[in-house]
């Protein structure tokens, strides 16, 4: 990767707040880079390759997910297109839970299970992952990347008061963005470091409402619970 990825901008700040993460309900700044990616891949988290057929797998898995819960695809009101929403989704999990394997944070089966029964049980909870892109089979992985990102919060001084917490997770997303660098293929659209992915007609027009705000914040209502 040539250079470094500057973070900024007003829509990527909302999203990145509340997708995979669930940055929490304060504007931090994203910094994710395009450039070039090995043939095959979809993108490049740190060391990690995300490759195109594991992104498929991925889409597919969630409209099958969604087909046997009868959301259709129109109800999502993603802001990126479906396979993008899952893209960035899988990226920035696996970017957290790298920074948390490094910073030795570890995460119990349990505390991941307990996030999921304050909001009702898995059968509910379930439902807010899916409406918000997230395919069921990556639902732990989500859950478990919020539960690294608020421990890593905590260790950076967050406190009680919005200011505090805004202060922590800012330095958290430094930190995991020059640590464990997220590089996106231009084949799954363009990548803007202030709008984030840009609009392509090979995956339609984006929606107005942000994807993951839902399974963002109740994912950490359940830790605050």
């Amino acid at each position: 990767m040539r250079g470094r990825c500057r973070s900024g901008g007003s829509s990527v700040k909302s999203y990145r707040v509340r997708v995979a993460v669930a940055l929490a309900a304060t504007g931090i700044a994203v910094t994710a880079c395009g450039g070039p990616v090995q043939a095959g891949s979809a993108a490049i988290v740190g060391s990690e390759r995300i490759t195109s057929s594991d992104l498929n797998d991925e889409v597919r898995e969630l409209r099958a997910d969604l087909a046997a819960n009868k959301i259709s695809e129109d109800q999502l009101q993603l802001t990126f297109s479906l396979p993008q929403t899952v893209l960035l989704n899988m990226t920035t999990s696996r970017q957290f839970q790298e920074l948390g394997r490094r910073k030795g944070i570890t995460v119990t089966d349990r505390e991941v299970d307990d996030i999921a029964i304050a909001q009702g049980g898995w059968d509910q909870f379930n439902k807010v992952l899916l409406a918000n892109g997230i395919p069921l089979d990556e639902g732990r992985a989500f859950i478990r990347a919020v539960i690294v990102r608020n421990k890593l919060a905590q260790q950076s001084g967050a406190g009680q008061d919005q200011a505090a917490q805004q202060a922590a997770l800012q330095k958290i997303i430094q930190e995991a963005d020059s640590t464990v660098p997220v590089k996106y293929s231009p084949r799954y659209g363009k990548f803007d470091p202030q709008q984030g992915f840009v609009a392509d007609d090979r995956f339609g027009s984006p929606a107005a409402a942000a994807a993951g705000g839902a399974a963002a914040g109740a994912a950490d209502a359940g830790q605050a619970g």
